[in-house]
């Protein structure tokens, strides 16, 4: 009996080792067949609601747990792609398609155990860029940079003495008569108010439906362009030799007078000084309370409008054909020598760069300390102010009859071939529009990629609207 019982010890006993060891596994198996989390997919480029053009490097970041196996690519919901290793990307040709048109664009990204993740969907506006959209034929030449208000319309002046108003799609919208040529740039006020000058010798407020607010008449032609105060004061300058200070509801406010005829527009610095060049041949400093803070002479007329750097460096062109830094105390930073005399007005890039033309018929890009970046030639004079795209695309007109639209890195983009000289400097609307005037009457309106820079000072009197101030 006692054999028997030592038999059946163990027998349990062995039983008991193999069930143990059958748990372990069990439970061994049941976590190696246990499904992995799904990978997680997005798209990094371009970015929801961009403009893309040419052809476009769509990139997306994926991860998983154990390893991504492959990621899609979609575009319309259609496949284009598989990428099966780090960088996840496609290039897409985008020539062909309809300009302006809508395209969505996904990814789906594997890991090895088949388990997917579809990223969001993002939506982009494929466009052509260079190709004209439209033009506006006004009665004379269109010298002015074109103002851009916060629904859309481009105001223009003209030398057919108007101010003109349109829509986005390039219907008239108003005009409104002056006594005169209309050289100067409009500017807009925060409650839709437009100002602008004309050879009539006034200043003109301008409501928002056409209408007169009021007119205030300076001694002789006002070639230059307003810019708005933070308090709604109105500077500009006029051929009777004066930067005029004009109140919100159009009365005096006060005057400086400078040595000759101020044809510049001004620009107004963080603490409200306000700088103005003058054919007297310097460039001002102007106190909020129309007295003078200092003056920097240069070796000729001043009709460039100065640009205002981040740290208050003051730009500004000269037709001594230099280009000046002069800093906020009004001393001698720097200057650069081009080859003629220098009419446009200086934008400033994202990294400091400073973009100016001149009449020996080049853009030039200088850096921050004032040496040679790259120049890009054109045929004729530069006199128009060049403008900087989200992109870092400069825009410039020239005398040649072309609009260019210059890379970064100063190599020709593309070009448009208008029907006479381009003195008018260009704005870039929200959805890429480059508008600007030529001397063939009309106002064009030329397909762009994406909105203004956000520099500190990316066109000519700083931005759409015109206000010639630091924000």
């Amino acid at each position: 009996m006692k054999r028997i019982s030592d038999v059946a010890g163990v027998v349990r006993a062995t039983f008991v080792v193999l069930l143990g060891l059958l748990i372990i596994v069990s439970c061994g198996k049941k976590k190696t067949t246990e499904p992995d989390d799904a990978p997680v997919v997005e798209i990094t480029n371009p970015v929801n609601g961009s403009f893309v053009s040419g052809t476009v490097n769509i990139t997306a970041d994926a991860t998983d747990d154990n390893e991504v196996d492959s990621v899609q690519f979609y575009i319309d919901d259609t496949l284009r792609s598989t990428s099966t290793a780090e960088p996840y990307t496609y290039s897409w040709v985008t020539t062909g398609l309809e300009n302006n048109s809508s395209h969505t664009i996904y990814a789906i990204a594997y890991d090895a155990a088949e388990n997917e993740s579809v990223s969001d969907t993002i939506s982009v506006v494929v466009v052509i860029e260079g190709i004209l959209k439209w033009r506006y034929s006004t009665g004379g030449i269109v010298r002015t940079s074109p103002a851009i208000g916060a629904d859309g319309t481009i105001y223009i002046g003209s030398n057919d003495n108007s101010l003109y108003a349109l829509n986005p799609d390039g219907t008239f919208k108003w005009s409104y008569s002056t006594g005169s040529f209309v050289y100067s740039s409009p500017a807009i006020g925060a409650d839709g108010t437009i100002y602008v000058g004309s050879h009539d010798n006034n200043l003109y407020a301008i409501n928002p439906n056409g209408t007169l607010r009021w007119s205030y008449s300076t001694g002789n032609s006002v070639y230059s362009s307003p810019a708005i105060g933070t308090d709604g004061t109105i500077y500009v300058g006029s051929y009777d030799d004066n930067l005029y200070a004009i109140n919100p509801n159009g009365t005096f406010k006060w005057s400086y007078q400078t040595g000759f005829v101020v044809y510049s527009s001004p620009a107004i610095g963080a603490d409200g000084t306000i700088y103005v060049g003058s054919h007297d041949n310097n460039l001002y400093a102007i106190n909020p309370n129309g007295t003078l803070r200092w003056s920097y002479s240069t070796g000729n007329r001043v009709y460039s409008s100065p640009a205002i750097g981040t740290d208050g460096t003051i730009y500004v062109g000269s037709y001594d054909n230099s280009l000046y830094a002069i800093n906020p105390d009004g001393t001698f930073k720097w200057s650069y020598s081009t080859g003629n005399s220098v009419h446009s007005s200086p934008a400033i890039g994202a990294d400091g760069t400073i973009y100016i033309g001149s009449n020996d018929n080049s853009l030039y890009a200088l850096n921050p300390d004032g040496t040679f970046k790259w120049s890009y030639s054109t045929g004729s004079w530069v006199s128009s102010s060049p403008a900087i795209g989200a992109d870092g695309t400069i825009y410039v007109g020239s005398y040649d009859n072309n609009l260019y639209a210059i890379n970064p890195d100063g190599t020709l983009k593309w070009s448009y071939s208008t029907g006479s000289f381009v003195r008018s400097s260009p704005a870039i609307g929200a959805d890429g529009t480059i508008y600007v005037g030529t001397s063939d009457y009309y106002l064009y309106a030329i397909q762009g990629l994406g909105s203004l820079a956000n520099t500190p000072w990316p066109m000519f009197h700083h931005d759409l609207k015109h206000t010639g101030r630091v924000d």
